[in-house]
């Protein structure tokens, strides 16, 4: 802590030395360094001054305390050393004592004791002879296996000591060899024949063993080499569920981009064509039949429920089918389909693809969905669809809000509504669950 010949005086109170008129005197700073907040506390805490407020003076950078508060008038650079407090022997006295008391402590812990080297004469003791089992650990090294240490004293303590020296054996640690190879080798990936579970399956391609097999026997057998069958399909459905690019699939089969191209494109045209008859329209019993328990409490001769979905698609080549085919909802182009589902989850009718700026109520009258339907089945819809009324059908929807608030009985029926159209929005969350149908849909696949 350095001093300094500042013309302020000492800020304790009722203290006016200074360098004018008090000689052999010493101002000190107080400490400002991060290690010393402490001892800075401690002097602010000594000092003990009050300002307005009842709150504890707090010193700026130019304040100075004089050396005639300190112990032997001198800073020292102990931190236990105390300030003096002004006008308080008693504290002062006791501060001191404290302090030399811990130095007096210090010094006597540092201490060796003397060893006494003087011969303490022989007595007779009247003592039994004592055994103590003593095992120990030496540092030192010993040529035989074991060797007593016998002290006997002319009174009657015998002491034995019995040093034994601890076999010691070299061991070496390390991983199982036979294991290593199991754990570092690098399996490649091949296709169709590296899956060995279900779980991986589904994993990659998002179904099961058995739903693949349909598949796979729905395409005809070929004299292909580069690539199997199996492959095949396994690109396809790869394609669909994560996405993959032509490169990234190229890479993992071992084959060129435009080969994966070729491939894919044979297999959707294959499947598509094979599968067209797995959506078909029920016929009104089937439904009846298959009724849930919700259905027929509420709407009996619920037919289906229906919406519409869009899909991302490329941007088209002419001027009209990107007016089209705009959406602004979406920010890009997209095309529209309406899907209309059974009570019991399946889909009973697939619309032809239309573009964005078309309609709910324009898709359906034009998609021929109407003329399935029969007199009085009843069709659940969202609010998009107010231009089907139809005098045959029951069309049930959502109310529209008017007044800024829904009536008791409007609340019931958007409430019935909506606990059964929940399955077809979770039927177009689980295909916006494949990557695939999440980027940007080829004009030339769509029909």
């Amino acid at each position: 802590m350095s001093t300094t010949k500042s013309k302020n005086s000492c800020c304790v109170v009722n203290c006016s030395n200074s360098y004018k008129n008090t000689t052999n005197i010493i101002f000190y700073r107080f400490p400002n360094c991060d290690y010393e907040k402490e001892t800075k506390e401690k002097w602010i805490k000594a000092i003990n001054r009050i300002i307005e407020n009842r709150k504890h003076w707090r010193p700026s950078i130019h304040s100075d305390v004089c050396s005639a508060h300190f112990i032997n008038e001198k800073r020292s650079l102990d931190s236990r050393s105390p300030i003096q407090k002004k006008k308080k022997t008693t504290n002062k006295l006791q501060n001191i004592a404290r302090y030399e008391r811990s130095i007096n402590r210090q010094n006597q812990s540092t201490e060796f004791q003397q060893i006494n080297n003087e011969i303490i004469p022989s007595t007779e003791l009247e003592l039994n002879n004592i055994t103590i089992n003593v095992s120990t650990q030496v540092a030192f090294e010993v040529s035989e296996e074991s060797f007593i240490f016998h002290c006997v004293y002319e009174a009657s303590v015998n002491l034995n000591l019995n040093f034994t020296k601890p076999k010691s054996a070299e061991k070496s640690c390390g991983v199982d060899s036979s294991n290593t190879s199991s754990c570092l080798s690098c399996f490649s990936f091949h296709g169709y024949n590296s899956i060995q579970s279900e779980n991986v399956l589904k994993d990659i391609i998002g179904v099961i063993f058995k739903i693949f097999n349909f598949h796979l026997s729905l395409l005809p057998q070929t004299n292909r080499t580069i690539i199997s069958i199996e492959d095949t399909l396994l690109i396809m459905l790869m394609k669909v569920k994560v996405g993959l690019t032509y490169s990234a699939l190229g890479t993992f089969f071992s084959v060129h981009r435009t080969t994966i191209s070729r491939v894919l494109s044979e297999c959707l045209l294959i499947l598509s064509h094979r599968t067209n008859n797995l959506i078909f329209w029920p016929s009104k019993t089937t439904i009846v039949d298959t009724l849930s328990k919700v259905f027929k409490k509420h709407y009996p001769h619920c037919r289906c429920i229906i919406d519409c979905t869009e899909v991302k698609v490329e941007q088209p080549p002419t001027v009209q089918q990107r007016v089209c085919m705009y959406s602004r909802y979406k920010g890009g182009y997209t095309i529209k389909v309406l899907v209309a589902i059974t009570p019991s989850d399946m889909i009973s009718f697939l619309s032809k693809a239309y573009g964005s700026r078309s309609n709910d109520s324009f898709i359906t009258n034009d998609s021929g969905f109407l003329n399935k339907l029969e007199p009085r089945d009843q069709v659940l819809a969202d609010k998009g669809f107010p231009g089907i009324k139809p005098v045959y059908l029951l069309i049930f929807m959502p109310p529209m809000l008017h007044n800024g608030r829904f009536s008791e009985e409007e609340v019931i029926k958007t409430y019935n509504v909506a606990s059964v159209r929940i399955h077809i929005e979770r039927l177009f969350a689980r295909l916006k669950s494949f990557n695939g149908t999440q980027n940007n849909l080829r004009i030339y696949l769509i029909s």
